[in-house]
């Protein structure tokens, strides 16, 4: 198995034509009017924050969001929603929780949109995980929110059980949908996509053995996607209420593309050969022979222009044992999500740009800043922050595991 290195190699990666984009620059900029007067519209227990009838009014929204193992987060502050009290010693002051009851308590649904003007584009659905009441020298007391997508209801309990699905897909595909059955009741999830795993054998064809390995030991359901995920290298993250489970990266149609006159207004990119080795090993055992089960994989590709940075990394290895591999299919599909891994760490990107609120993880971008920073990388974290003085700005984290080939 053959990793990309950077330059002059087979396989690299190039930027797309206007049309293979889902959404353009400009057609955004049309879309959001100039992306001028930035708009957000909250919505607690399906009913829309803006028309509450006491004047409260929203600041500092915060949604994070990612593509990677952690749940995101959408956080708020409620203004105006103090009284201080007619007395001089404040001993009647209070918040004004009455007319919030209904809406900011734990367990709600959370809704947030953003944009501009009237186009606003939802960009988080999850339920409210906490509520603090907050009062500080600088600023007027407010009520802060912070609410989680569907991944916070699968954290909590702990249990062991015998599943009956004969894959980890199945069984990941079972879990999903009785989270999300309980989740869409209250309006914080929006339907599943659970992908079968290479474990899964056509006509229920599965090993015994195999079948044995789909279990929960005192783990979370949580613990046990994310377990099946990193096993098969497989994606789990929601978005917009949509719970996924997917082969890595395997959604390669390209979101938009954007550069320093279209959006970006920051950006720092670069590429290291920090972690990179030679070969990688995977080692298990059949249960069945007793024999060994080995696979392995080499990057054997150029490190550099100059080639320099191969003998750097020459007989490097990394050998990792699982335990819970029972065939050749498993220990290859271990052997290439470590490949994965590895090979996604060899280019970063962190970017601020306008208030997009179209752009979300799990997608490829094309970013281009001039050569050779040039490149497509594949979007881990979007944070989406709205402030108090109206200023909306949008930052990506990515990934690439190559550059761009030179001259395109």
């Amino acid at each position: 198995m053959n990793i990309p290195g950077i330059p002059d190699i087979p396989g690299v990666s190039k930027m797309g034509a206007a049309g293979s984009y889902e959404i353009t620059y400009d057609a955004m900029y049309k879309k959001y009017g100039g992306f001028d007067l930035p708009s957000a519209e909250i919505e607690l227990n399906g009913k829309p924050f803006s028309k509450n009838k006491d004047r409260m009014f929203i600041h500092d929204i915060r949604v994070e969001l990612t593509s990677g193992f952690e749940a995101s987060i959408a956080s708020f502050r409620i203004y105006n929603a103090y009284s201080y009290g007619k007395d001089d010693d404040s001993s009647d002051a209070e918040y004004r929780f009455d007319s919030l009851k209904k809406q900011a308590v734990l367990g709600a649904a959370a809704k947030v949109g953003l944009g501009y003007g009237d186009e606003t584009v939802s960009v988080f659905t999850g339920f409210v995980a906490s509520v603090d009441f907050c009062f500080g020298e600088d600023e007027p007391p407010y009520i802060e929110v912070t609410a989680m997508d569907a991944k916070g209801l699968m954290m909590a309990s702990a249990y062991a059980a015998q599943s009956t699905a004969r894959s980890y897909g199945d069984a990941v595909r079972a879990i999903l949908k009785g989270v999300c059955d309980k989740a869409q009741t209250r309006g914080a999830a929006a339907g599943i996509s659970a992908a079968d795993t290479p474990d899964k054998k056509p006509s229920g064809g599965q090993s015994k053995a195999s079948a044995e390995t789909i279990e929960m030991v005192s783990e979370s359901d949580y613990e046990f996607v994310v377990k099946a995920a990193k096993k098969f290298n497989y994606e789990f993250f929601v978005d917009r209420g949509k719970m996924i489970f997917r082969k890595a990266r395997s959604d390669e149609r390209p979101l938009t593309a954007l550069s320093a006159n279209k959006g970006v207004i920051f950006y720092r990119l670069g590429y290291s050969l920090t972690g990179v080795v030679e070969r990688i090993e995977v080692r298990a055992m059949d249960p069945g022979t007793g024999k060994t089960i080995v696979s392995k994989g080499k990057y054997s590709e150029k490190l550099s222009i100059a080639n320099k940075a191969k003998s750097l990394i020459k007989g490097s290895k990394k050998v990792y044992i699982d335990p819970t591999i029972f065939s050749r299919e498993e220990a290859d599909a271990r052997l290439e999500s470590l490949m994965a891994q590895m090979s996604y760490r060899l280019g970063s990107l962190d970017c601020e740009c306008i208030g997009m609120p179209d752009l979300f993880p799990g997608r490829f971008i094309d970013i281009a800043v001039g050569s050779p920073g040039d490149n497509r990388f594949y979007i881990t974290g979007v944070v989406h922050e709205f402030d108090r003085d109206g200023r909306y700005r949008t930052r990506l984290r990515g990934s690439v595991d190559r550059v761009k080939e030179s001259g395109v």
